[in-house]
């Protein structure tokens, strides 16, 4: 349940790529955690959100992205 910040590297790839970014959720940590046991018998979901549009500040790019899929996790797991 930790929700630490984003690496600043994926914003400094939406800056270089120029292209929209397609983010994608993914609650996986649940069922296989950094440490600890494994948990059987649950299910990893994956869920595609709505593109981000090239042209924002890597600032803004992070907020957006980081707001999004925390959001989204908190309604899948």
């Amino acid at each position: 349940h930790e929700r630490p910040p984003f690496k600043k590297g994926v914003a400094r790839i939406y800056e270089d790529l120029k292209i929209n970014c397609l983010p994608i959720a993914i609650n996986s940590g649940i069922v296989w955690p950094k440490s600890g046991k494994k948990k059987t018998n649950q299910e990893i979901k994956i869920s595609i959100l709505k593109p981000i549009q090239i042209g924002l500040n890597k600032n803004e790019f992070l907020n957006i992205l980081e707001k999004n899929i925390y959001q989204e996790l908190d309604k899948i797991n």
